[in-house]
């Protein structure tokens, strides 16, 4: 059951490869001892006659180490090429516990020759990454380096396809940390190198779902990372089903700006670039609570509504005023009898619920599940067809005790609502999609609108959005 809140303080954060690979990195010496286990990823196996030779004074001279252990495991190391596109990412050792050191590299393109210098090695989960570094010594004990201002690393790429990587390496790397400025060339050190590695059949590939004239498998870019890469054809899909929500939104925006509101956050511009782990095993969804496909409207300071509503919500409360003068008269038990008696004022809930409009559409939800913490919830019909659903106390998406108006439409298959009592106050409620297995996963089969703000603000937005095209997704 996965409970469906919209909020806009709660964002999932989308983490790319960044995160992924700079905690790799901090705890390089030990990762690798970590690994799952072959066996368990059903992975073909992969021969390394890899090596690197390293020499310098910081190391005690020369030292030649064979590689032949590599990270092949299920979304860990690996390597692919298309027609057009390759990518390389993976670590190669002496062993699964490191005894004599490890190479870590990351390439990506076509092109067969990789300049790796200190500004280009980034690692921040993009195609133009690149990476390469060394580790000399045990999981114990080990010396890290990296490229320094004045180093450089060649990769010469001579075989790359689903079932080889031949390349050679040469530069000059400096041990990671340093602290001063200069005399960094008693801790440079001279690399030469060569990756070979091979497998006799390439991992089975993984689809995330066919749609118009795209590559639907997916080439992961982002291996090592906590999310994935999006194949061709979840960013085609998810571009396509964006488009069709901003044009049913675009007469929200004019509707608003002719009252003296503004938009003060935007739907996620740019295309797909990441996508959590095994959702190629469900409908394609996206709209977690989250402005990635949603948007924000603050009604403008200067209009006369906002100074109303303003100036009601900052004048103090009688009742409560009343109340602290009591006590400062030392009159304990009248302040108490009055604090029973005082009704709180919710003049800054109505400021709050009638000046800022959260929009947040989701896809494909096949589930809805929300706490209300008092009142009962209201279900509608939408003109049209589809369900206006309303709670008057929700609980937001980042937690707490106190409930905030929330109106949902939902389009598609959906069943009724139902809600069942928590306490004397509180509901949990529900309500259920019923999802065909047979669609495919790159289809729409249900939206899900959450307007954030007073009831009455909600039903002036949902008269403006253009839901016959939010309908037509349903299906596409």
């Amino acid at each position: 059951m996965i409970p469906v809140q919209f909020y806009p303080g709660r964002a999932r954060k989308v983490l790319c490869a960044v995160r992924g690979i700079l905690l790799f990195a901090l705890v390089a010496p030990y990762a690798i001892l970590a690994q799952p286990k072959a066996s368990a990823q059903m992975r073909p196996a992969v021969v390394s006659n890899s090596s690197v030779t390293v020499s310098g004074p910081v190391i005690g001279g020369t030292r030649t180490i064979a590689l032949p252990w590599m990270n092949n495991f299920e979304n860990k190391g690996d390597w692919y090429a298309t027609p057009t596109d390759a990518h390389v990412g993976l670590l190669l050792g002496d062993a699964p516990a490191v005894k004599e050191g490890r190479i870590d590299l990351e390439l990506n393109g076509k092109q067969t020759t990789f300049v790796i210098n200190h500004g280009n090695n980034k690692n921040t989960g993009h195609r133009t990454d690149l990476w390469f570094g060394v580790t000399v010594g045990s999981a114990q004990k080990s010396t890290m380096f990296t490229l320094d201002d004045n180093d450089e690393v060649t990769i010469a790429v001579t075989r790359l396809d689903s079932l080889t990587l031949d390349a050679t390496v040469s530069g000059t790397m400096t041990q990671a940390g340093l602290m001063e400025r200069n005399g960094h060339e008693a801790y440079r050190i001279k690399v030469n190198g060569t990756i070979s590695l091979h497998r006799a059949s390439a991992p089975a590939e993984k689809s995330a779902g066919n749609y118009i004239d795209c590559d639907p498998v997916i080439h992961d870019w982002l291996n090592q990372a906590e999310d994935r890469a999006p194949a061709e054809c979840e960013v085609k899909f998810d571009r396509d089903v964006r488009a069709g929500m901003t044009k049913a939104f675009e007469p929200t925006y004019a509707a608003f700006a002719e009252q003296q509101w503004r938009v003060t956050r935007s739907p996620k511009v740019g295309p797909l670039d990441a996508i959590p782990r095994g959702t190629e095993k469900m409908p394609y969804q996206f709209g977690f609570g989250i402005l990635a496909v949603g948007f924000e409207l603050t009604m403008g300071s200067e209009a006369p509504e906002f100074q109303r509503l303003k100036a009601a919500a900052d004048a103090p409360d009688p009742g409560l005023s009343r109340v602290m003068e009591l006590m400062k008269q030392g009159k304990y038990g009248e302040a108490q009898a009055a604090a029973k008696e005082h009704k709180p004022n919710n003049a800054l809930g109505e400021f709050r619920g009638n000046t800022q409009v959260v929009v947040t559409p989701a896809i494909n939800r096949a589930e809805m599940t929300v706490v209300n913490f008092h009142g009962a919830f209201v279900a509608s019909p939408l003109s049209g067809g589809g369900t206006v659903l309303y709670l008057p106390e929700a609980q937001p998406g980042g937690g707490g005790s106190e409930g905030e108006p929330m109106t949902y439409v939902l389009l598609g298959p959906w069943r009724q609502a139902s809600a069942v009592r928590l306490d004397a106050d509180a509901t949990k409620v529900s309500v259920n999609a019923t999802m065909s297995a047979s669609s495919p996963r790159l289809s729409v089969q249900t939206v899900l609108v959450g307007f954030h703000c007073s009831r009455e603000l909600a039903e002036k937005a949902i008269q403006t959005v253009d839901w016959p095209r939010l309908r037509g997704l349903i299906g596409h």
